[in-house]
């Protein structure tokens, strides 16, 4: 058990997670689940993301599993493991995690816990943001909004643009990255159908 009243203040959050859990590719795998504990992600998503070996992947997913921290289902021959935001410790662990992180990664990790958020995209350059959110949800409210730029629109209104004013979102879908990464939404059908191909932003499975 360490002793977190020894740890000085200069650690990042990084480094904090490194030394509960000895193990940097433990901390790479379980940053993907605090970022966004509400989905589901299989072993080569997490490679992908992470850019570790799909051996270590296998390895870090089997230990964290054996601890209680993650689930794990299988669908057909893909098995798919997410967080257990019950497990003893999580709210803790994912404040520590979050507590020095960049901007960008509160912003997206906060993102993570509106239910309702359909897409989101990022262009760097101009350091703003497009939040696309279903049709009945309301509009989200946490402090990270201020972080950035941020505009809000419903589904409605990003396909209309999609169809009658794709110029408007060519910053966001030719320019910019999803930084959601929540493609199982058929929206994303219609994008491609557009002609637009949006890279993933650094370590979005």
């Amino acid at each position: 058990m360490v002793d977190m009243t020894k740890l000085s203040s200069p650690y990042r959050s990084e480094n904090l997670l490194s030394v509960l859990f000895t193990s940097m590719a433990r901390v790479a795998v379980l940053r993907i689940f605090l970022i966004d504990p509400q989905r589901a992600y299989y072993q080569r998503q997490l490679e992908a993301a992470t850019g570790l070996a799909i051996r270590a992947v296998q390895r870090e997913l089997e230990k964290l599993t054996d601890s209680g921290l993650l689930n794990r289902r299988v669908e057909g021959k893909r098995a798919y493991y997410a967080i257990d935001a019950e497990f003893p410790g999580f709210a803790e662990l994912r404040s520590l995690f979050l507590k020095e992180a960049e901007p960008l990664l509160r912003f997206r990790a906060a993102l993570g816990m509106e239910r309702r958020a359909q897409l989101c995209f990022l262009n760097a350059r101009s350091n703003k943001i497009l939040l696309v959110m279903h049709d009945d949800a309301a509009q989200p409210d946490f402090d990270e909004l201020d972080l950035f730029d941020t505009e809000i629109i419903d589904s409605t209104e990003f396909l209309e643009r999609l169809s009658n004013a794709p110029k408007k979102l060519v910053p966001f879908l030719r320019s910019g990255e999803d930084i959601l990464g929540r493609r199982e939404d058929i929206i994303w059908c219609r994008i491609e159908a557009a002609g637009f191909q949006v890279e993933k932003g650094k370590g979005i499975p």
